[in-house]
């Protein structure tokens, strides 16, 4: 049961990601130009938000005018 709950989470968490994205027009590429990480890394975020650290996720947020808070409550 844990585990549907955050996988249903962790999926949450990447479609308002790439809403947000979408929203503002970044690509995958603008972003981890804007965070200075490789495309490579950045893939990995966006694949699997859990990997981010929590410095890294309030700077994604940030840059796609999200609330982290709003997210995790979710």
């Amino acid at each position: 049961m844990y585990y549907f709950k955050l996988k249903i989470m962790i999926q949450e968490f990447k479609t308002a990601i790439q809403y947000a994205m979408f929203k503002n027009q970044l690509s995958k590429k603008d972003l981890s130009d804007i965070m200075d990480c490789s495309y490579p890394t950045m893939l990995k975020y966006l694949n699997d938000p859990g990997s981010l650290k929590i410095r890294d996720a309030k700077r994604l947020c940030n840059i796609l005018n999200l609330s982290l808070t709003e997210l995790i409550n979710k």
